[in-house]
């Protein structure tokens, strides 16, 4: 049986910054980036994995698969409160989230059943060492930022790499083709590209007291190079045949963050702190 654990965290974002994280901005952007992102992709793993569950046969495989769909949807609950906050300042933003949610949506009509459980599982596959290498250095990727935000994407990053073989667990049970979900990987990751790139252009028509140059910098924070090759060595090990999730290396953090849940801490202000300020552009910056 599964032993995924369902965390209903009360997030609240009302007021929170679109640059939560004064002093990098530019991680501030990809985080906002992902949260949008987790709404529409997190919506079609439901779609995906409630469709796959008529056709799964093994009863622990359909146990995993339930309680998968019901962490990414209480994912979904979330980041949608963050978005909300965002668009409540930036009502354009409603746009960039519809269109996010309509690509999904499309994606899923044109597709076939096997090609979304392929995307679930090839997705879901790297995000352990990518995650791992955010929550590795969380001391300067979040903790001058709003503690908010910070344990928003903590919280998530955590039940990801708690239900790592969630994704591939119900692929190889309905699909099973290792062949077939590499040779698609392409197609997974162009569409989550191009998501990306419109995520990057809707910000900076509709987020209007925030530089562009934003959008043009590179972070002053640098990972280190272990970290980043440890990072990139682990998505290409997931594409492996013989990969196996269960695996894989846990950051420290990952225990600790388990053990303040159990010990009921506030894990909606876990990490960073109470609130950023506001950061307004000068007007030659923002020019179109």
């Amino acid at each position: 049986m599964t032993d995924l654990v369902m965390r209903k965290i009360p997030f609240s974002f009302e007021g929170v910054e679109f640059i939560w994280n004064r002093d990098n901005p530019v991680f501030s952007i990809a985080m906002n980036k992902m949260s949008f992102f987790a709404i529409g992709f997190e919506r079609y793993i439901c779609q995906a994995v409630r469709d796959a569950e008529a056709l799964i046969k093994d009863p622990e495989v359909l146990a995993e698969a339930r309680a998968f769909r019901e962490q990414e949807a209480i994912h979904s609950v979330a980041h949608r409160k963050h978005i909300k906050a965002l668009i409540a300042r930036y009502p354009g933003l409603q746009g960039t989230l519809d269109k996010v949610i309509g690509s999904f949506d499309e994606l899923y009509k044109r597709e076939s059943l096997k090609f979304h459980l392929g995307y679930v599982g090839g997705l879901e596959s790297v995000f352990t060492p990518m995650f791992r290498m955010l929550i590795d250095h969380r001391d300067v990727l979040f903790e001058k930022g709003d503690a908010r935000v910070a344990s928003l994407f903590l919280w998530h990053f955590f039940e990801e790499i708690e239900h790592r073989s969630s994704g591939l667990i119900v692929y190889d049970e309905v699909v099973g083709s290792y062949l077939y979900r590499v040779r698609n990987y392409r197609h997974y990751m162009r569409h989550a590209k191009d998501m990306y790139a419109m995520m990057d252009a809707e910000f900076r028509e509709h987020v209007t007291d925030v530089p562009h140059s934003y959008y043009m910098m590179k972070s002053d924070v640098v990972l280190p190079l272990k970290s980043r090759l440890r990072s990139f060595f682990g998505i290409l090990a997931a594409q492996l045949p013989w990969h196996n999730p269960e695996h894989e290396a846990l950051p420290d953090y990952y225990y600790e963050w388990g053990k303040r849940y159990q010990g009921g801490e506030d894990m909606t202000r876990i990490y960073g702190t109470r609130e950023a300020e506001p950061v307004h552009a000068e007007p030659e910056l923002v020019a179109a």
